[in-house]
């Protein structure tokens, strides 16, 4: 019998809080997925990154602006397939992630089964 283990969804974090990072490696490597943590969304424009299977960009970066990023991926051919996700304590970012092409946005705080929910509903099936 070939039982193949099923690989780990990878999944890139934007997000310059150090304190945001470690909630969001926790949260994500528990439920098992493969995390790559940026913390400069230059990093991001420059492409030093591995393709992932979903992205979750913070809104607010130090000197860069999320939604430009999520904007930045959706033109490039080799990443406007993959989910974004954007993540803000601002309401009113749900209506201009949606116009940056982001596939969803979940508000800070949130709650914990929501968001990996979310997280879920965007990743490509085995």
């Amino acid at each position: 019998m070939n039982e193949s283990v099923p690989k780990k969804k990878k999944i890139v974090v934007t997000d310059d809080d150090p304190g945001i990072q470690d909630i969001f490696r926790m949260i994500l490597e528990r439920a098992g997925f493969d995390i790559q943590m940026i913390s400069d969304g230059h990093e991001i424009l420059n492409n030093n990154f591995q393709l992932p299977d979903l992205f979750i960009l913070d809104k607010q970066l130090s000197g860069l602006d999320g939604l430009d990023i999520c904007k930045f991926l959706k033109a490039q051919p080799s990443t406007a397939h993959v989910p974004v996700i954007m993540v803000s304590a601002n309401p009113r970012i749900a209506v201009l992630s949606k116009e940056a092409g982001a596939d969803n946005y979940i508000e800070k705080p949130f709650d914990i089964k929501h968001f990996l929910a979310v997280i879920r509903d965007h990743l490509p099936a085995d």
